[in-house]
């Protein structure tokens, strides 16, 4: 029964990836007929010109890098809530401990990332991630804890160091300033295409390893990382940067003089905790409503396709003549994608 169930399971997670795959697959196609012939193709088919060379090897030397870190990242979070669940511990006390960690460090993360050189950042994330995902082995309340903490320390530098380093290294090679955009979406889409990756790397190092299996993966694939990392060379902020206390203080008198700011953040804020939200809370709703084994690896894919395909669609409408003067009003567009996001969160889970 417990295997007719895992299977059964496994055929409903596959039958839903495979729906979004091909809702992707379409928008995909859109976006592709709508932007023929636009100045980005055309873009495209100059590549070859000016250095294209050396802009190519520099693009592999990030890309490489950020690529396998992400995967490394998508990894940890498929089978955490399983993992700490089958520990016995508060999943919710250490799932809080994390993210008051990057709340704490994100802060000032960039600052100091700026201040101490963005390789070295780079490096002490990798070191960091490979304790973390150590630590992640130990049965023990205070041992995982302390992970969580260092957890929220990465997470900063992950959003702050790599990203700084390719721009700063960009401008210092000489590249033209037009070609980062390029560099970002190619970010952006192997980003995507990593995080599906992971759903699958996932489920299939928890069915051989269980829940820590994709921990150990994630420790590899790190290691990697770091040896990658270490080839390249160092870069820093703008000499003479304000302290830490110093660009608060410039922070808050922007805010206090512009209210649209402090709204922006406001809007983020929200959406971001319900985002947050919704990642501690998918894993115990729906193995309360399924039978069995929840193929949570699977289930992470069929996410990590939507959000392509989010992505995609908004690409395509920004490019369609016919749904452009929509799509660029962003006030009016947001409110659409915000109320959408709010319905679908007040579908409930069927019971299989």
């Amino acid at each position: 029964k417990k295997k007719k169930a895992m299977v059964a399971g496994r055929a409903w997670a596959l039958q839903s990836f495979g729906g979004l795959l091909a809702a992707f697959c379409s928008v995909h196609v859109w976006r592709r007929w709508v932007t023929k012939g636009s100045a980005w193709s055309k873009e495209d088919e100059g590549r070859e010109k000016n250095g294209a060379a050396a802009f190519g090897a520099f693009q592999r030397e990030y890309l490489v890098v950020y690529l396998i870190v992400m995967l490394a990242d998508w990894l940890q979070g498929t089978n955490m809530y399983t993992l700490y669940s089958g520990y016995g511990f508060p999943v919710s006390t250490l799932f809080l401990t994390g993210f008051s960690s990057s709340l704490v460090f994100g802060t000032f993360a960039g600052l100091l990332v700026d201040r101490h050189g963005r390789r070295a950042a780079c490096i002490a994330f990798c070191v960091l991630e490979i304790v973390i995902n150590v630590l992640e082995h130990v049965p023990n309340m205070a041992v995982l804890l302390f992970g969580r903490v260092l957890g929220g320390i990465s997470t900063s530098l992950l959003f702050s160091a790599f990203e700084s380093w390719m721009v700063s290294e960009h401008r210092r090679r000489g590249f033209d300033e037009a070609k980062l955009a390029e560099t970002f979406s190619l970010a952006a889409t192997g980003n995507g295409v990593v995080a599906v990756v992971a759903g699958f790397a996932a489920q299939l190092c928890a069915d051989l390893q269980g829940d820590i299996g994709p921990f150990r993966l994630a420790v590899a694939l790190t290691v990697l990382a770091l040896a990658l990392v270490a080839r390249w060379p160092e870069n820093y902020g703008r000499p003479g940067d304000d302290g830490v206390l110093q660009s608060f203080r410039d922070a808050s008198r922007v805010i206090a003089a512009d209210t649209r700011v402090a709204l922006l953040a406001c809007v983020s804020a929200l959406f971001e905790g319900a985002t947050f939200t919704f990642v501690f809370c998918w894993v115990p709703t729906l193995m309360a409503k399924y039978d069995g084994p929840l193929p949570t690896g699977l289930v992470f894919a069929c996410f990590m396709v939507a959000i392509a395909t989010g992505g995609e669609l908004f690409g395509a409408l920004v490019s369609d003549p016919r749904a452009a003067p929509f799509a660029r009003n962003v006030e009016l567009f947001a409110l659409v994608v915000l109320l959408a996001a709010a319905a679908a969160m007040l579908v409930p889970a069927p019971k299989s």
